[in-house]
């Protein structure tokens, strides 16, 4: 069904926080802005791992304070898609993966985001509509 490019699918800027970043700021960032993960990256903008909710609430549980930072927390390495990478591919990468963000880069620095919701939002403008009923 390739119809476009993971550039296509995602958002763009997209929020990412630093290795430095703490869990108290992270988590900050994720209730101020409404989101449930993003990736840590460098000075240039090369993605480093990634960090999400679950990440935050395991540390809590494992009794790690509010001064620990994404380094500590992040999964890495991290599964990315390039902006050309198709659609296709892109859904693929999230349904074998299991995963609900996928970080887009081009030439390895980071540049947008995709999440189910997006490949969702983004299918609903290029399927055929279903004919009405009556």
């Amino acid at each position: 069904m390739n119809r476009g490019h993971a550039r296509s699918l995602m958002t763009s800027p997209v929020t990412s926080v630093t290795a430095e970043a703490t869990l108290a700021d992270i988590a900050d960032l994720f209730a101020a802005q409404h989101i449930s993960g993003a990736p840590v990256v460098d000075v240039e903008q090369r993605v480093l791992g990634f960090v999400s909710d679950t990440d935050i609430i395991n540390a809590m549980l494992q009794g790690k304070g509010p001064e620990v930072t994404a380094f500590s927390l992040m999964s890495a390495p991290v599964v990315t898609v390039d902006e050309f990478d198709t659609t296709d591919d892109v859904m693929r990468v999230l349904r074998e993966n299991n995963i609900h963000h996928v970080p887009v880069v081009r030439h390895h620095k980071l540049v947008g985001i995709i999440t189910p919701a997006d490949v969702i939002r983004y299918l609903v403008t290029v399927l055929p509509s279903a004919p009405q009923a009556g």
